[in-house]
């Protein structure tokens, strides 16, 4: 059967998913004698499929995700005091719709990055934009962009997405006006858009990271108002395979002990 100008036809109504299903669908339609409807909602079943994988794909590439991560992969039995219903109740969407926030407040390495990385991979399922960031990327690009007067873009790079994911928060310092971009960021979502931030370390301390005890204050008057506290306590899980920890109790050995290894 020559379907070359169907093909043509299909291209010009920009339905290439359909077009790349077509003899397949043809071949079953025949072989199953499909009533006219029934093929024409199967072929264009198929093209909202094509185009829904595709979306989800441009989606997934938008967030800049830094290593996409799912619930699935996460071990839930390293550190069993994390909240497992909590997390899938936020994967479920529920706090995007009413535009609140979440805080994932623990040390370093008890699986906060993977989680909040996670619950952006069910938002975009769920159909919602999103973009992941460090705390670090977030102010480098205001201070890069203070120096050509395109502030106003980059605030708009942050303010767009249903979903921000600020990460690190408490790794180290931050510099000058670190705090006021942030504010900026935090005051123009607040009940407007949702926003997931990690900290390694406790809350009194945010205006020494940021250099502006005002600016923090400001920034976590509006944040906690409407936010989802959840403190991990635990084992690093990047460490739990080192060869320098002593399997039995978890110490770390001593250069001796080592032997020859270093």
């Amino acid at each position: 059967m020559n379907t070359a100008p169907l093909d043509f036809t299909l291209k010009e109504l920009r339905l290439s998913g359909l077009g790349q299903s077509l003899p397949a669908r043809l071949q079953e339609a025949a072989a199953n004698q499909l009533t006219h409807a029934e093929f024409l909602e199967l072929i264009l079943q198929n093209e909202l499929n094509i185009r829904h994988q595709r979306q989800l794909g441009r989606r997934t590439q938008a967030a800049a995700f830094r290593h996409p991560k799912s619930l699935e992969d996460f071990d839930w039995s390293f550190n069993p005091g994390v909240p497992r219903k909590m997390i899938f109740d936020l994967a479920a969407g529920g706090f995007l719709r009413e535009h609140t926030d979440v805080l994932f407040l623990g040390p370093p390495g008890v699986g906060k990055t993977h989680l909040v990385q996670a619950i952006g991979q069910s938002a975009i399922r769920l159909g919602f934009t999103v973009l992941y960031t460090s705390i670090f990327d977030l102010v480098r690009d205001f201070l890069k962009d203070e120096s050509v007067n395109h502030q106003d873009r980059t605030l708009r790079r942050y303010l767009k997405p249903d979903l921000l994911l600020i990460d690190d928060m408490g790794l180290k310092a931050l510099p000058k006006h670190s705090g006021e971009y942030l504010l900026e960021v935090i005051m123009r979502r607040y009940e407007n858009r949702s926003t997931i931030m990690t900290s390694n370390r406790p809350l009194e301390e945010w205006g020494k990271l940021l250099g502006d005890v005002l600016a923090a204050g400001a920034i976590l008057d509006r944040f906690l108002h409407h936010v989802q506290v959840i403190a991990i306590k635990g084992r690093s899980y990047r460490v739990k395979d080192s060869p320098i920890l002593r399997p039995q109790t978890n110490e770390v050995a001593t250069p001796s002990a080592a032997g020859d290894a270093s």
